[in-house]
């Protein structure tokens, strides 16, 4: 009756297997995309992406408000000198003056506005390099997790052929029920590991449909292109000058350095030497008192206006702006450190990445699954026990998810490095 109680068990088994193959792909439909799709996706529909593209169309439309030239003021008067009681006429008078600044304040707002423009424009470059090696990483992480659940969904098949093999030699009389139990046990247990794989491919291609700004959620991409396996030969020293020439956020620190400098030129050019030129046109009625008559005549003017800036003598804004031109030459000496300090740290590991790849491709994953199979075949035939045989087995798996994590960690060492160079090759 035990017997046949755990016939019974191990065939519940078999059903769990078909219900986790049925699910091979989760509830949701996978569609193949490759790397450079990926990221042509990412560039066109990526939301944080487009919001910061308003940022240079800001900084272009300062700039267009920059080119304008100062107003002119016009004035226009009327006056009644009692003309009613008095008779002393009336005046219309009219008049214009415009604003001349020694400082050229418009060529120096237009400078900064101009260096402004190319700011923004050199941040959303630095955002856009940030964001393709971060989504390129994404992308490999779903590549990992969707090996990772064939990894896990193999190994079940396996557990779950030698547990219904064991059934079968349970009822021959070829193994012990401990076995049997002890193989069924297993195949329960690998079907936890396959279910949380499952949860982490998918999740993981969730996040590849965020990156690219897609909101529908019923069909899901999946990564086509394999692990980069072109050898890459990188000399230090070309990384370092490739870097300090061609970082985004390198040549954003100058140019926010240039903006400083600018601002400050802006602000001593508001505080420079200013007229106001003016001309006017009047007319004055027939004053037709007795005491005082006039004729009615026409008058002209001209003149000079000068404003005295009291305001001169306090600096403190002009002393800000200084500190703020320190300021960013200090960040500009940190950024090029740290910059270095990125590509050293990121060639360091990149050398480490390729060894362990390199010790992995010696054959040590093949060997693992010869052994197992080995295993398989002795304990079937009655030669070695069940303990054997999953010994060989979990050798095998961590050898298989230790070479698949070593893969990705390689990718994204190469991905790190060409990040911190500023330099983009990886294409399929």
């Amino acid at each position: 009756m035990r017997t046949i109680n755990i016939i019974i068990f191990l065939s519940l088994v078999l059903l769990f297997h078909n219900e986790i193959m049925a699910q091979d792909n989760g509830d949701n439909k996978q569609i193949p995309v490759s790397l450079n799709n990926f990221l042509s996706n990412v560039s066109k529909g990526n939301l944080e992406f487009i919001a910061n593209q308003f940022n240079v169309s800001i900084a272009e439309a300062e700039l267009n408000a920059a080119k304008m030239f100062p107003d002119p003021e016009v004035f226009v008067g009327y006056s009644n000198n009692e003309d009613k009681i008095l008779q002393m006429g009336q005046s219309v008078e009219a008049g214009i003056s415009y604003p001349i600044s020694f400082g050229n304040k418009r060529g120096a707002g237009i400078a900064l506005a101009r260096s402004n423009h190319d700011l923004s424009q050199m941040l959303l470059n630095a955002y856009l390099q940030n964001l393709r090696a971060d989504a390129t990483i994404s992308y490999f992480a779903t590549l990992r997790d969707y090996r990772v659940f064939q990894l896990q969904q193999n190994i079940y098949k396996q557990l779950s052929k030698l547990a219904s093999a064991d059934s079968i030699r349970l009822k021959n009389g070829e193994t012990s029920i401990l076995d049997a139990l002890q193989s069924s046990l297993e195949a329960r247990s690998q079907l936890t590991n396959v279910f949380q794989s499952m949860s982490d491919m998918q999740n993981a291609s969730v996040n590849l449909m965020r990156l690219q700004g897609k909101s529908n959620f019923d069909t899901l991409d999946k990564p086509s292109d394999d692990f980069p396996v072109r050898e890459y030969n990188f000399i230090l020293d070309e990384l370092l000058k490739n870097a300090l020439e061609n970082r985004a956020d390198l040549l954003a620190a100058i140019k926010n350095k240039e903006v400083s400098e600018k601002n400050l030129r802006l602000l001593k050019a508001n505080r420079a030497f200013e007229i106001s030129i003016e001309a006017g046109y009047s007319y004055n009625s027939i004053v037709k008192n007795e005491i005082a008559p006039a004729p009615a005549y026409n008058g002209l003017s001209a003149g000079i206006s000068i404003p005295f800036k009291f305001s001169g003598f306090n600096k403190g804004s002009v002393e800000a702006a200084d500190m703020a031109i320190k300021q960013s030459q200090a960040i500009l000496n940190d950024t090029e450190i740290q910059i270095t300090s990125e590509v050293i740290r990121a060639y360091n590991n990149f050398v480490a990445q390729v060894k362990k790849v390199e010790h992995y491709n010696l054959g040590l994953v093949e060997d693992a699954g010869k052994i197992l199979q080995g295993r398989i075949y002795s304990y079937q035939h009655g030669e070695s026990g069940l303990l054997d045989v999953l010994n060989a087995q979990r050798t095998y798996i961590e050898l298989q998810m230790n070479y698949v994590e070593a893969l990705f960690e390689y990718t994204s060492a190469l991905i790190e490095i060409e990040r911190s160079a500023g330099i983009w090759d990886i294409n399929f």
